[in-house]
C-alpha cells in the first residue's frame, strides 16, 4: 500500500527533485584522454546473449528473454538481484529474512524455503557458475557485459532447478593488446535520518604480451540503510560491502583460449529492518509513536555478514567442426545473519540466527558447432558436487504474562537450534540441435538426463512447541529426470520471428528443515516437474525503429514444493499441481532521432490446480491463487538525448512501474488468511529518473538520478507474526494478524561521476 500524501506535498517534492536534476549540467570534472560522446539513437539497439549456449542476437533467439548490456545496467543503477524485477515483465523480488532468504519470482515460481536440501526454482548462473541456494543469492553486479533473464523452464541447456527461469550474468573478460579502464564514484542519500553514503566500481585492463592480458575489477559500497530503528537510532537495511575480481586471458595458439578469474565478495552490515502492521495493543502503541513505513522497532540492529569466493578456469578449443569448452568452477559461502527474531519491540524472541556454509565444485565439457550451418548443435556433460549446511536458532519467550506466545509455550522460554546438512551430487549429459529446413523454417530439439543424489542429516537440538521434541535423523535418495525441449520457428522475412515450443524443467526433491518429528524429517518432498507450452513473436519494424517481443504461455508444474503456515508451524509440502497462464509483451520504439520509449507488460494467472492440506485441519487450497504473483504488471520508460554540439550531449531517462496486489498465503484473502496484508503489496506509480551529461571529446560523464521519486511503498512478502505480538485476550477476540515484512526503499537521490582512461 502506498503512503498517502497530499497533492500539494507531492508537487513540491517533484519540483524539488526536478531542480536537483536540472543542476547536473553545472558539475565539472578533470579532463583526460578524450572519448567521443555517444551518437544519437536512431534504432533499437541489439543485445548479444548466450541463452542457447552460443552467442546470438536477442531478436533471433526463439526463447522468452529479457536482456540488457553492462552499460545499460550501469546507467539504470542495476546493482544487484533486487533491482532486476524492474526490468522483467511480471517478476518480483522476495525477501523474507534479509539476504539469508531472498529470491526472484518468475512466472509463478518462487520459494521461501531455507532448507539446504531444497533449492531455488529460478536458478542463477554467474559466468556459468550455478548458485542455487537462498543464502548465496543477491550478490553485487560489477564490470559485467550482460544480464539475461530467461523465462520458463530451461531444463535442457541449463539443467536442474530451472523450472521458473534462469538469471544469467556474464562478466567482462580481458582484452588482448589494450590498456584502458574506468572508474566511477556515486554519492547518494535517502534524505532521512542521515542516511547517506557512497559507492564506487571500476576496472583496469592490462596487456601482458601479445598473447596474454589481465583485468582487475572492483566494487565498494558504504551506504547507510533506509529503515530507521527508533529504539537504537541506527539505519538498518544498509549496504557495506566490497568485491574484487582479478581475471586472466591467455591465447597460446590461434585455436586455444584460456580465461580464468577469482572473485571475492564481502559484506558486513546491519540486518534488514522489518516493518509490521496489524491488530492488537502492541501495534497500536508503537504506531502512535511513528507510523512512517520506513521506521521500525527492533531490540537489536543485528548483523549480516557474508563471504563468497568463486573461481573458474575456462578453456575453449576451436576446431572446424565446433568448439570444445571445458569449464572448471568452484565456489564457497560463509554467511552469518542475526536479527530481532520477532521483528518487534518486545523480548518475545531471543536473537534469530541463520548461519550457512557452502562449497560447490562443478565441471562441464561441451561441444558447440559453428553458427550459421544448416545443423547447429551443442552437446556436453555436466557434473557438480555441493556441500550445503545451514543452522537456524530461535528463542520463543513465553514468560511474558498474558501473552499468546505464553499460551503456546506453557509460560516457558523455549530455545531451538535446527541444523541441516546436505551433500548434493549431480551428473547430466545433454544435447540440443537446431536444423534449418530452409531460410524460413527451423526446428530445435534437445534433451538432458539428470541423475541427482542427495544425502545428509537434520538435527533439532532442544525441542519446542513449534518444532517438536529433539531428534537427529539422516536421509538419502537418488532422483532421475529426463527434460526434453522442442521449438519450431518461422522467419518469413528479416526482422520477423515466430515460434512455438514445449520445454520442461526439473527441481530436485529434498527434505524439510522444520519438520516436527523424525518420521516427517526423513520423508522427502518429491521433485518438481514443469512443462511449459509457449508461442511467441519477435518483430523488428521500420528499419529497427520498433521492436516488439511477445510470449503467450501455459506452465504446468507437478509436486510443487510449497511452504505454508499449518497452525503455528511453517510446513513444507508438495502441492499436487500448479498451472500458470500468462501473456508477456516487451516493446521498444525510436520514433525520432534521440528519443526512445518502451513498455513491458505481463498478465499472470497462477493457480493451484490441486493443493490439499495447506493449513491445519486439512484445508483444501485447490483453485486458489499462488502467493506473491501480481496478476497485472506494467513498466514504461522514455529516454531522450539532446545533441549539444561541441558542448557534448545530455540524456534524460524516466521509468515508472505499476503492479497489482498479490496474495500472501496459499489460503488466499477470501479464506480469512491475513485479510489486512494484501493491501500492502501493490506497486503504484514508482518513478525513477536520471539526467546524464557527456562532454564532447572528454573522458568523463556525470549523472544525477533518483529512485522512487514518488516515495511510494509496498511490502513484497508479508508473513503473519501475530503469535509474538498479541495477548491471549486479543487472540480470543479474533485479533490474529500482525503482518511483518521487508519494505522497498524510499526516495533515493544521487550523483555519479564516471571517468574513462586509455
Amino acid at each position: 500500500m502506498a503512503q498517502v500524501n497530499s497533492n500539494i506535498s507531492r508537487l513540491k517534492d517533484r519540483v524539488a527533485i526536478a531542480a536537483l536534476i536540472a543542476g547536473a549540467g553545472l558539475m565539472v570534472a578533470p579532463t583526460g584522454a578524450a572519448a567521443d560522446a555517444p551518437p544519437a539513437v536512431t534504432e533499437v539497439q541489439e543485445v548479444i546473449i548466450t541463452a542457447t549456449r552460443r552467442e546470438e542476437a536477442l531478436s533471433k533467439v526463439p526463447v522468452a528473454v529479457t536482456a540488457i548490456s553492462g552499460e545499460q545496467a550501469k546507467d539504470a543503477h542495476i546493482g544487484n538481484f533486487s533491482d532486476l524485477p524492474s526490468l522483467v515483465p511480471g517478476a518480483t523480488f522476495i525477501s523474507t529474512k534479509g539476504q539469508s532468504t531472498a529470491n526472484v519470482q518468475i512466472r509463478g515460481q518462487s520459494t521461501t524455503n531455507d532448507a539446504p536440501a531444497l533449492e531455488l526454482p529460478v536458478a542463477i548462473f554467474m559466468d556459468d557458475i550455478y548458485y542455487g541456494t537462498l543464502a548465496s543469492f543477491d550478490a553485487d553486479f560489477f564490470d559485467i557485459s550482460q544480464i539475461a533473464v530467461l523465462r520458463g523452464p530451461q531444463g535442457t541447456t541449463f539443467g536442474r532447478n530451472v523450472v521458473g527461469g534462469a538469471l544469467q550474468i556474464t562478466s567482462n573478460k580481458p582484452t588482448l593488446g589494450e590498456l584502458y579502464g574506468e572508474t566511477n564514484i556515486t554519492l547518494e542519500s535517502y534524505n532521512r535520518h542521515k542516511s547517506t553514503g557512497f559507492e564506487s566500481q571500476g576496472f583496469i585492463n592490462l596487456p601482458i604480451n601479445d598473447k596474454m592480458a589481465g583485468r582487475f575489477a572492483y566494487s565498494v559500497k558504504n551506504v547507510e540503510g533506509y529503515m530507521y530503528n527508533v529504539l537504537t537510532g541506527n539505519n538498518l537495511s544498509d549496504q557495506k560491502s566490497y568485491s574484487i575480481r582479478p581475471s586472466f586471458r591467455w591465447e597460446p595458439t590461434e585455436d586455444v583460449t584460456v580465461n580464468a578469474f577469482l572473485q571475492y565478495n564481502h559484506e558486513n552490515m546491519y540486518a534488514s529492518g522489518y516493518q509490521f502492521f496489524g491488530q492488537g495493543g502492541v501495534v497500536a502503541t508503537h504506531k502512535a509513536i511513528s507510523d512512517d513505513p520506513w521506521d521500525t522497532f527492533h531490540n537489536i540492529d543485528g548483523t549480516n555478514r557474508r563471504d563468497i569466493y568463486a573461481t573458474q578456469v575456462r578453456v575453449d578449443w576451436a576446431q572446424p567442426y565446433g568448439t570444445w569448452t571445458a569449464l572448471t568452477s568452484y565456489r564457497t559461502l560463509d554467511a552469518f545473519y542475526r536479527d530481532d527474531g520477532d521483528s518487534g519491540p518486545l523480548l518475545r524472541n531471543t536473537n534469530s540466527i541463520n548461519a550457512s556454509k557452502e562449497f560447490q565444485f562443478s565441471e562441464e565439457i561441451r561441444l558447440t558447432s559453428p553458427s550459421g550451418e544448416r545443423l547447429e548443435y551443442v552437446a556436453g556433460l555436466y557434473y557438480s558436487f555441493e556441500n550445503l549446511r545451514k543452522q537456524i536458532s530461535f528463542g520463543f519467550n513465553g514468560t511474558t504474562p498474558g501473552s499468546f506466545l505464553g499460551v503456546l509455550t506453557g509460560g516457558t522460554l523455549q530455545n531451538e537450534t535446527v541444523t541441516g546438512d546436505a551433500h548434493v551430487e549431480s551428473v547430466a549429459p545433454f544435447a540440443e540441435g537446431k536444423f534449418h529446413f530452409n531460410d524460413q523454417f527451423a526446428l530445435t530439439v534437445g534433451a538432458r538426463y539428470t541423475i541427482e543424489h542427495k544425502n545428509g542429516y537434520t538435527r533439532h537440538a532442544n525441542g519446542s512447541v513449534f518444532y517438536g521434541a529433539p531428534f537427529d535423523v539422516k536421509f538419502s535418495k537418488t532422483w532421475k529426470s529426463f527434460t526434453p525441449r522442442a521449438i519450431l520457428e518461422y522467419t518469413p522475412a528479416e526482422g520477423l520471428l515466430f515460434y512455438g515450443g514445449v520445454s520442461t524443467g526439473f527441481k530436485g526433491g529434498g527434505w524439510s528443515l522444520t519438520s516436527t518429528s523424525p518420521a516427517a524429517a526423513v520423508k522427502p518432498l518429491n521433485p518438481e516437474k514443469s512443462t511449459s507450452y509457449e508461442a511467441g513473436a519477435k518483430v523488428q519494424l521500420f528499419d529497427r525503429r520498433l521492436s516488439i517481443n511477445t510470449a503467450v504461455y501455459q506452465a504446468d508444474t507437478k509436486n510443487l514444493q510449497v511452504r505454508s503456515l499449518v497452525g503455528p508451524v511453517l510446513t513444507d509440502t508438495n502441492a499436487g499441481k500448479q498451472r500458470v497462464r500468462g501473456i508477456e509483451i516487451e516493446a521498444v520504439a525510436t520514433p525520432a532521432s534521440g528519443l526512445q520509449i518502451g513498455a513491458n507488460y505481463a498478465y499472470t494467472d497462477a493457480k493451484y490446480k490441486e493443493f490439499k492440506g495447506c493449513a491445519a485441519g486439512g484445508v483444501d487450497c485447490s483453485g486458489n491463487t499462488v502467493p506473491f504473483v501480481p496478476k497485472q504488471d506494467l513498466k514504461v520508460f522514455a529516454d531522450y538525448r539532446w545533441d549539444l554540439g561541441d558542448s557534448g550531449s545530455l540524456k534524460a531517462h524516466v521509468d515508472a512501474q505499476w503492479a497489482s496486489t498479490t496474495e500472501v498465503s496459499p489460503l488466499n484473502y477470501a479464506r480469512g488468511a491475513q485479510p489486512l496484508a494484501k493491501q500492502f503489496t501493490d506497486k503504484t506509480g514508482i518513478i525513477n529518473a536520471s539526467l546524464t551529461y557527456q562532454p564532447q571529446d572528454a573522458p568523463w560523464k556525470v549523472q544525477v538520478w533518483g529512485k522512487n521519486l514518488t516515495n511510494e511503498w509496498y511490502m513484497a512478502a508479508p508473513s503473519n507474526y501475530y503469535f509474538y505480538f498479541v495477548t491471549a485476550a486479543e487472540f480470543a477476540a479474533l485479533q490474529r494478524e500482525v503482518d511483518r515484512g521487508v519494505i522497498n526503499p524510499p526516495r533515493q537521490v544521487g550523483a555519479t561521476l564516471t571517468y574513462k582512461f586509455q
